[in-house]
């Protein structure tokens, strides 16, 4: 089981390359790089249903259930997709969806909320709003993945 000692490698590269970056400006560069590099939701992804309450900008997420075949046993993961109406906004998305993506709903579920910016050092730059928007966006990642246990909702939720 992947836990905090072994993210994901995507989001262990993005930490490491946010963490080479001086503090300013060029780390809100380096958000808005991300965001702008973040695939776009379709606009009718962009609805209510896949709205995050709670968050100062909007944020919309959707979950897909991925399930492989590794040498004969099923193995399922979750895949997440996100935007915000904001780009420095979508660059947290970003980063958050790699820490998630490619988890188990296991897995998923048992990521620790404080951990999920430890390696970029923006807890202390973020607005309470923003920890708050932060807090709903793993909340709701950890609903679909609770969902995704379910065997017949192939979407974790979002439908």
């Amino acid at each position: 089981m992947t836990n905090m000692s072994n993210p994901p490698s995507d989001y262990l590269a993005l930490a490491e390359n946010f963490s080479l970056l001086p503090d300013g400006d060029e780390r809100l560069r380096f958000l808005i790089d991300l965001g702008r590099q973040l695939p776009p939701l379709e606009e009718s992804e962009q609805n209510e249903e896949n709205l995050v309450r709670g968050c100062v900008s909007s944020v919309w997420l959707l979950c897909e259930k991925k399930v492989s075949d590794t040498g004969g046993t099923a193995v399922e993961t979750l895949q997440f997709r996100g935007q915000s109406d904001a780009l420095i906004v979508t660059g947290i998305v970003s980063i958050v969806l790699s820490r998630f993506s490619g988890l188990s709903p296991e897995e998923v579920i048992s990521v620790e909320t404080d951990s999920i910016l430890e390696g970029f050092d923006l807890q202390n730059h973020l607005s309470t709003g923003r920890q708050n928007g932060l807090a709903a966006m793993v909340e709701r990642i950890r609903q679909f993945a609770v969902r995704a246990l379910v065997p017949e909702d192939s979407a974790c939720g979002s439908e």
